[in-house]
């Protein structure tokens, strides 16, 4: 029986598409193996976001073959896409396969064979879009489903829209049978994800936006939870925020109260140099309008450091900025510069050691909103999905506002939602009493 690997880095969008992938593999015969074990085939599904995620490319493909010289390795992803004769001049690397090509990879996978190179289709067009549902998600209790890909948006520093394409909804029928079937399939969170989450829906022929679809999902009786990804400041609306305000986890199935907003600066000058299509002013009245209708609501934030031409008073004006705003967790980017995006080439760049430097003021203020955040769920009762055994009887989820939390409890329910009474909080994680 032949085996594959695979290796997923970057977004949430990757970890789906690697699903699909290995569906795809097992359909045609092949065992799926641990990416440290001997193989046919290794399957690393790129990130290009930075220039980490690319070097990380090249390192795992190089450790794949080094150890197993008669193994093919295949490149896929992000990184395939914006660079492919970058990577198929790697000795390494027997097949790079762009975003469209990911959808058949078992065709393209066929063609190899132990002397021929099989190089990667250059100029496949990163729209095309095809429906390849998934009947469950490998090691993952909560998981994800697609339901948007590509954007449109041109932020100074991104390079995602080359990589994706523009933006494509997933029509509605098959987000909401996907659902069903991971539902089915025992998974007893779902977590909306896409590149642009709050386009959905927008090119669709019949259009419609991410409220209306999320409202469907919530009719499934099926359906545990539900979550949303990353979602833009601009397409946070004010039903949506009421939605997930109903929320109180003690009946089922219901919204997470959850949103993750990214900001990237909290200074107007350094948005503007990003091509942000907001202001600080506007974020801050949405996160505290969310806040004040529901307090319990997880609320994140991306927030890049050291974008060119960050001055220490811009960066002050962030670091304050942030403070002053009900959020609870940071996550916070050095920023890297991607070839092709106009911040690339723009004066000023900050020096990576200052840019390090304010990286570290940022995670230890998330830090300490994280654990003001858990002190303030303590008498709460909360809705858990608990994923890992920790041993010695005690069992750690994560809540449906985004905290972790530990529980003794029988092995029985892993991978089950269940409710939780909050007794105690410890450096940003929980406590908690099944009831």
């Amino acid at each position: 029986m032949p085996t594959a690997a695979l290796k997923t880095l970057g977004c949430k969008l990757n970890q789906y598409e690697t699903e699909q992938m290995r569906e795809q593999l097992q359909r045609l015969g092949y065992a799926i193996v641990d990416f440290d074990s001997p193989a046919d085939l290794y399957i690393i599904n790129s990130c290009t976001v930075t220039h980490h995620a690319d070097r990380d490319t090249r390192r795992l493909a190089r450790r794949a073959k080094r150890a197993h010289p008669h193994a093919h390795v295949i490149v896929t992803g992000c990184y395939a896409e914006v660079a492919a004769q970058e990577l198929q001049a790697l000795p390494e690397i027997s097949l790079v396969c762009g975003m469209a090509d990911k959808q058949r990879l078992g065709e393209l996978v066929r063609g190899l064979s132990p002397t021929t190179r099989a190089p990667g289709r250059e100029g496949a067009d990163p729209g095309e879009h095809g429906s390849h549902l998934i009947t469950g998600f490998a090691e993952h209790t909560r998981c994800f489903v697609k339901v948007q890909e590509g954007c449109n948006a041109r932020c100074s520093y991104c390079i995602v829209p080359d990589a994706r394409g523009p933006s494509r909804s997933v029509p509605p029928d098959e987000v909401v049978e996907q659902t069903r079937r991971l539902a089915l399939a025992g998974h007893p969170e779902i977590v909306l994800i896409g590149t642009h989450l709050g386009q959905f829906g927008r090119d669709l022929p019949e259009p419609t936006d991410l409220t209306a679809l999320v409202r469907c999902l919530l009719a499934l009786p099926e359906l545990q939870r539900l979550r949303l990804s990353s979602i833009e400041p601009c397409e946070v609306s004010t039903e949506l925020v009421g939605l997930m305000a109903e929320g109180k986890m003690t009946r089922e199935p219901e919204l997470c109260r959850y949103l993750h907003i990214p900001l990237q600066s909290g200074c107007d000058s350094v948005l503007r140099r990003m091509n942000r299509p907001y202001d600080a002013a506007l974020y801050a009245e949405l996160v505290r309008r969310i806040h004040g209708a529901q307090p319990a609501a997880g609320l994140g934030a991306d927030v890049i450091v050291g974008f060119p031409g960050e001055t220490d008073e811009e960066f002050e004006q962030t670091r304050q900025f942030v403070s002053d705003l009900p959020l609870s967790y940071l996550h916070v980017f050095t920023y890297s510069p991607r070839r092709g995006t106009p911040a690339a080439a723009m004066p000023d760049q900050v020096p990576h050691e200052v840019a390090l430097a304010r990286n570290h003021v940022l995670r230890a203020m998330s830090e300490r909103k994280r654990a003001a955040f858990a002190e303030s769920m303590v008498g709460q009762t909360l809705g858990v999905v608990l994923q890992t055994d920790e041993g010695e009887g005690w069992l750690r989820g994560v809540t449906d506002n985004y905290l972790e939390l530990r529980v003794q409890g029988a092995t029985e329910l892993l991978h089950t939602l269940v409710t939780c009474a909050v007794t105690g909080a410890d450096a940003g994680a929980l406590t908690g009493r099944l009831l």
